[in-house]
């Protein structure tokens, strides 16, 4: 299975301030800055907090914890980015295609269900005279309709351990096909935990979000149109953080390896103090930020695209585990004096 936007927020009566302030909260973080890519990208919007809000409570009621629902919103936003109306590769909707069981890789809905369950999916939406991208449908079917699996996700969802539950849910419920994406589906988990627990996002590290955070600014907009991928695949973090350091008139080799090789290249400036657009490049399985671990062999890199007075630095990244093209995350100044910084030409 698989996987701007500004509205103004209805302020309806006091029952329901309590949501609503948690809507505010998570609008404050993705609220849009100056710069043309954080509204180009943004795939966070009104509709989807309130998904998240529909299973959130859902999974309350089923008796699950906390983290179980933090960890099946995770899973969800790297499916279908919490949008239940989404189709695999953004495929149109064919009712001969859709109806057929035998027919993978045509995933439908907030999980991306597919074949047989996707074909469940929408004779159930039929049995309930409902349009089949209907969130709270979907949210009934993952439960009650989903044959077995609606039995094992009752279960799942009771888990303790954030990470573990996150990875439980994508191996055994989701059975996603892109594992390479545990890390990310995790570092959203942690974010739907602190959003709906407290209202906040990722203590001071600030989580990883498709927007430039708020109270941050790119010196240059991202425009990833005209980047190339020829040494570096597309969508990988050396591709971007290679392209990202163009835009800056920096040079890098077009064979600087895996993110982990970033630092340890001969003819390159490497220091520990975070330097403005520099490549910032973490070891294998090393922490980035509190929020996920880079690759245990790959590594991984990121760009420095601002430093704050206190010490703390906005980076952007890329990578397949990410479900956006690229993704900005802000580190403390401890966080950030861990890492190697490599200074472009």
């Amino acid at each position: 299975m698989k996987k701007r936007l500004k509205r103004k927020v209805l302020i309806y009566s006091l029952p329901f301030l309590v949501p609503l302030l948690i809507i505010l909260s998570f609008f404050s973080l993705f609220a849009a800055s100056d710069d043309e890519s954080s509204s180009a990208d943004a795939n966070i919007n009104d509709p989807q907090v309130q998904t998240a809000q529909i299973i959130w409570d859902r999974v309350l009621e089923e008796g699950g914890t906390k983290e179980g629902a933090a960890a099946l919103l995770g899973n969800n936003q790297v499916e279908s980015q919490l949008q239940p109306s989404v189709i695999q590769s953004h495929a149109s909707f064919d009712e001969k295609k859709a109806m057929d069981a035998s027919l993978g890789g045509y995933a439908f809905g907030l999980a991306q269900w597919d074949s047989g369950r996707r074909v469940n999916l929408l004779n159930y939406a039929k049995s309930e005279k409902k349009a089949w991208t209907d969130a709270q449908l979907q949210v009934e079917f993952m439960f009650e309709h989903d044959g077995s699996d609606a039995d094992l996700l009752k279960k799942l969802v009771k888990g303790k351990d954030l990470n573990q539950t996150t990875e439980a849910i994508m191996r055994k419920w989701e059975r996603a096909g892109a594992t390479d994406s545990l890390s990310q589906r995790q570092a959203y988990a942690k974010y739907w935990f602190d959003t709906m627990t407290s209202g906040t996002s990722g203590g001071s590290s600030g989580g990883i979000t498709p927007d430039v955070p708020a109270g941050w600014k790119l010196d240059k907009p991202i425009n990833t149109s005209g980047y190339l991928a020829t040494s570096y695949a597309y969508k990988q973090c050396t591709w971007f953080t290679w392209n990202r350091a163009r835009d800056f008139g920096i040079t890098f080799g077009m064979y600087m390896g895996n993110g982990a090789d970033w630092q340890n290249q001969a003819g390159y400036t490497v220091t520990t103090t975070p330097t403005l657009h520099s490549a910032v490049s973490f070891s294998g399985g090393q922490s980035v930020g509190g929020q996920w671990n880079a690759d245990p062999t790959y590594g991984h890199v990121a760009f420095v695209e601002a430093i704050h007075s206190d010490g703390s630095v906005l980076i952007s990244q890329s990578g397949t585990g990410f479900s956006t093209e690229y993704t900005f995350q802000v580190l403390t100044k401890a966080q950030a004096s861990q890492y190697h910084y490599v200074i472009g030409k």
